[in-house]
């Protein structure tokens, strides 16, 4: 039997279906093969994450207080999930891109195919497990655990394994090593092997609860009702909603504040303003802050394409009148890399948890000294 324990923090409502696995863990029945089919904003991929760990046993104890992305790096839990050739490699694998999926479980656990592929910059490539990822999986599920005990697979993106791939992983399921667990996560089942469905528990995650899905909504936005209605339990279809809701705030924010740092240089009486707005900043919510930091790592990029009249390229829409055009000039070949730098290092510093009053202190003086930096 079983003695280990559901933590869940990363899973947002799934009541139900937290249920359903803790019953398997606890009668000791848990499966070799399960498939978690459902959309990517409903959960599959947090819940088969929190559900492998906990096979792991008490591993749980060292990793749970971690973020998604750190949790996983214990040497008895294996990825797959589907990746492009970045060059010329003639094989690459899922491991090739650990430091990405870490960062993508790390902030966007409920995000879609799309998401992954923008996030590893694709291009017109196709995301796929291909079968050479397969032959190597085979490999390393025959080895021992590290720790001994149970080994665990979260394949994710099922559907984006090519036909030579899923008859390869299919004999794998049909003679699973002892003590390992394959967790399959698909949106879609239909687009799978039926030999390779038959294979599997299969449990059909559903969108999240209505009231748990309001709850992640922050206490200053309006119209949360309305908002939680069109997510149609889809945590991803939810923050792309909040998205364009806080594009505005987001934007008459950075705005100030980069009024504000062109005046502060020299001006010790408006650095005091400066602080001021770091303070504004450091006072929103975590996710507000992560979010602001992501709208302006776009801004920037935006700016410095503007120009280089690349604006074709350009996604920039104002939405508080704002003529990006008189900025551009002022983002250029000579600071575009540290302002970038600038807002990723903040968000990396808010996803642990540092003090939000410092991370945006430094960011408003860095702002300051990087936008008064000429081009050469």
């Amino acid at each position: 039997m079983y003695l280990y324990y559901m933590i869940w923090t990363d899973v947002i409502g799934q009541q139900g279906i937290k249920k359903q696995l803790e019953r398997l863990l606890t009668s000791g029945q848990v499966p070799h093969a399960q498939l978690f089919t459902g959309l990517s904003g409903y959960g599959g991929l947090p819940l088969s994450v929190e559900f492998g760990l906990t096979l792991l046993g008490d591993t749980m104890d060292s990793v749970s207080n971690k973020p998604l992305g750190e949790k996983i790096q214990l040497p008895d839990i294996h990825f797959v999930y589907p990746i492009v050739k970045r060059g010329n490699e003639k094989v690459v694998y899922a491991s090739d891109y650990s430091t990405e999926w870490s960062v993508f479980l790390n902030e966007n656990p409920y995000g879609s195919y799309n998401d992954w592929f923008e996030s590893i910059n694709v291009g017109n490539k196709q995301g796929i497990i291909g079968v050479s990822e397969v032959e190597k999986l085979h490999q390393k599920m025959h080895l021992k655990s590290f720790a001994g005990g149970n080994k665990v697979c979260i394949l994710w993106g099922v559907e984006k394994m090519n036909k030579e791939a899923s008859n390869a992983f299919l004999k794998l399921l049909e003679e699973p090593p002892q003590k390992t667990y394959f967790i399959l996560v698909a949106e879609e089942s239909e687009m799978l092997l039926p030999t390779l469905i038959s294979r599997c528990q299969h449990i059909s995650i559903p969108p999240i609860e209505s009231d748990d899905l309001k709850s992640t909504i922050a206490s200053e936005i309006k119209d949360k009702e309305k908002l939680t209605s069109q997510a149609e339990g889809d945590l991803n279809r939810l923050l792309g909603l909040l998205q364009k809701t806080n594009n505005k705030e987001h934007e008459a924010l950075l705005i100030q504040g980069l009024r504000t740092a062109f005046k502060a240089k020299g001006n010790k009486g408006v650095v005091i303003d400066l602080m001021q707005w770091s303070g504004e900043l450091g006072i929103l919510g975590r996710e507000d802050q992560k979010a602001f930091l992501s709208y302006g790592i776009q801004f920037f990029r935006d700016a410095f394409l503007l120009n280089y009249s690349l604006t074709n390229l350009v996604h920039y829409r104002s939405e508080n009148n704002f003529d990006l055009k008189k900025l551009a000039p002022f983002v250029n070949s000579e600071n575009i890399q540290d302002l970038i730098s600038l807002f990723e290092t903040s968000h990396y510093h808010v996803l642990r948890n540092a003090n939000a009053k410092m991370v945006f202190a430094e960011l408003g003086l860095q702002l300051t000294r990087l936008l008064n930096k000429s081009s050469s």
